[in-house]
């Protein structure tokens, strides 16, 4: 039988191998707690949250916006809205932000022992998870996803051991899969590792097939039941996502972390005509799997990136071994264990809230596209109609906090026609009808981004129905001179 390692005698495990992978954590939620806070899958969530809440149920119906209030909405992700609302309820960003950490360095910490169960070398698993960590970095924004990322590493070790034979930790997936449900609807990538690994994996079959049925199952106890499978499909197979979604486009290369996910995705094939590995052809399916999931859609590159360091990790190890691996260098255990310990938390000490205390140049907590001064000014001005358009990113953040507006819409695709969102473009853009588009929806309230709507800014500048009331350097805030009767501020 083909072994899993690349490496035929087994080295032992080197002592400083908890010091290299307590950096490679260290690396790992320094660029996680260092990352702004971005709006776009956080605040609606947070809103979602607080309505569950007060409400003691889940929705039923759209209740963000006025133009589509009361049209009947699904909301699968109601789990993680419960838990970013009592996170932000109890620590604000700095507890958001550690969170975060916490899912990501979970991701890796389960990735990194994926490796070496695959007798890959600590440097050589080192080095893959950081390559594999920078393409991935735009995957780690506090959204319902991330909190996916960690069931996935587990459910990936799990199906690795029982290729070796052991089964212990398989009998946990049924309730990974109904946590995953409940959680996120990718859940049914757990299915697309299972699969291929009952067809081409060589552990218990009989086994993997009953964890197989009982996951199907667990994925159905959820609050929508078995409807939330077509729910999901539905989701996905969404006109306004597909159309107007970037996630949902094909990715390009254009930037220098696309370069990178290229320039690995074509390594790994050419350098198995130079290193001689053994891969087990389960894990080229996967990377098949995945590689063609991550050419389609932008949003399952990151599905994909783990896959790629199990295989450049396989790929590498060899060449890691004569060269890196074994190199007697930090031998003294009981310093490399306390080094690391140290290197682990010290990532708490650049948490938001906490950073600012030492750090004057600090990074900013927010993202660019968080209006938080202009929503603040606007907290102070009820008097001001209501019925407000906004920068579909800035509508975001406003959706819980400034949740007494009445917004125009929200990043909920689903809940939104075709039409409205392109009404949104046109209006964003200051087309020809952007004038009567604001008539028919009874916008009374403008708050374009200088970044991204520099056109309307201009138009609504040069309008008589507009007068500029505010301005920063994010966003200009303009109130119609004659509001409209059906927008007149609650």
């Amino acid at each position: 039988m083909v072994s899993d390692s690349p490496l035929q005698n087994e080295k032992p495990r080197c002592k400083a191998e908890f010091l290299i992978f307590a950096l490679v954590m260290m690396f790992m939620l320094t660029i996680a707690v260092l990352l702004p806070l971005f709006p776009n899958d956080f605040w609606p969530y947070v809103r979602i949250g607080q309505e569950i809440v007060s409400t003691a149920r889940i929705p039923d119906a759209e209740f963000m916006t006025y133009t589509r209030f009361g049209e009947p909405a699904v909301y699968l992700y109601w789990l993680p809205s419960l838990i970013f609302w009592e996170l932000n309820k109890l620590g604000g960003v700095t507890i958001i932000s550690f969170f975060t950490a916490l899912c990501v360095g979970s991701f890796y910490t389960f990735l990194w022992f994926c490796l070496r169960e695959l007798k890959v070398g600590a440097l050589t698993s080192a080095f893959v998870l950081i390559l594999t960590g920078l393409v991935g970095v735009n995957y780690w924004a506090t959204r319902p996803q991330l909190l996916s990322y960690p069931l996935f590493g587990f459910a990936l070790l799990a199906i690795l051991r029982w290729q070796n034979g052991d089964n212990k930790l398989i009998w946990f997936l049924p309730l990974v899969a109904m946590l995953w449900a409940n959680l996120h609807g990718s859940f049914i990538v757990l299915f697309f590792l299972l699969a291929p690994a009952l067809i081409f994996g060589s552990g218990n079959r009989k086994k993997l097939i009953l964890i197989i049925i009982l996951s199907l199952a667990a994925t159905c106890i959820n609050y929508y039941g078995f409807g939330l499978w077509a729910n999901m499909f539905s989701m996905v197979n969404n006109q306004a996502i597909r159309a107007f979604s970037v996630e949902w486009a094909s990715p390009t290369n254009e930037g220098w972390q696309a370069n990178l996910f290229y320039a690995t995705l074509l390594a790994i094939p050419v350098l198995t005509t130079f290193i001689k590995s053994k891969v087990k052809f389960l894990y080229w399916v996967w990377f098949i799997g995945f590689g063609w999931m991550a050419l389609s859609t932008v949003r399952y590159g990151v599905w994909f990136l783990p896959i790629e360091a199990l295989l450049l990790g396989m790929i590498l190890s060899p060449l890691f071994a004569r060269h890196l691996e074994g190199i007697n260098r930090f031998q003294n255990l009981g310093f490399n264990r306390l080094l690391g310990v140290l290197l682990l938390f010290f990532p708490i000490a650049l948490l938001p809230g906490l950073r600012a205390a030492w750090w004057q140049q600090s990074p900013p907590v927010y993202s660019s596209t968080t209006p938080v001064e202009a929503v603040v000014w606007l907290k102070a001005n009820p008097q001001l109609p209501d019925n407000l358009w906004s920068d579909f990113t800035f509508s975001t953040y406003m959706t819980s906090a400034l949740s007494e507006r009445s917004l125009f819409m929200t990043n909920r695709f689903e809940d939104f026609p075709l039409e409205q969102f392109d009404h949104n473009k046109r209006i964003a853009q200051a087309d020809f009808d952007w004038q009567s588009l604001l008539d028919q929806y009874g916008v009374n309230l403008l708050m374009p981004s200088i970044e991204n709507q520099p056109d309307l800014i201009v138009a609504a500048s040069a309008s008589l129905a507009w007068k500029e009331v505010y301005r920063d350097e994010q966003a200009v805030i303009f109130a119609r001179i004659d509001p409209l009767l059906s927008g007149v501020s609650k």
